[in-house]
């Protein structure tokens, strides 16, 4: 009975900071087109890169080409004063693969 009682416990713990660790993960950006926003990311962004000049070429390069919920998750995701050093750092910021 203690082991069952133990075990239920255990199951119950894992449960619950599983739970905990999904609603800390942060959500991917939803992209209508991956492969465009990593070409543009590839060749008209020049590493390393604050976050910040990172967005200013995005709104340059590409005002038009993604819709502005894509543009205001990446507003969100990429911080200003954060360097990225490669297009992979951006990627893993934006959640996209």
């Amino acid at each position: 009975m203690k082991t069952m009682i133990g075990s239920a416990l255990c199951l119950g713990l894992l449960l619950a900071s599983g739970s905990a660790y999904a609603a800390k993960a942060p959500k991917a950006c939803a992209v209508s087109d991956v492969a465009k926003l990593k070409e543009h990311f590839e060749k008209h962004v020049t590493y390393p890169a604050k976050g910040k000049a990172i967005k200013a070429a995005c709104k340059k390069e590409m005002p038009n080409e993604f819709p502005k919920s894509e543009h205001s998750c990446i507003d969100k995701k990429l911080k200003n004063g954060v360097e990225y050093k490669s297009a992979e750092e951006v990627y893993k910021a934006l959640g996209i693969e």
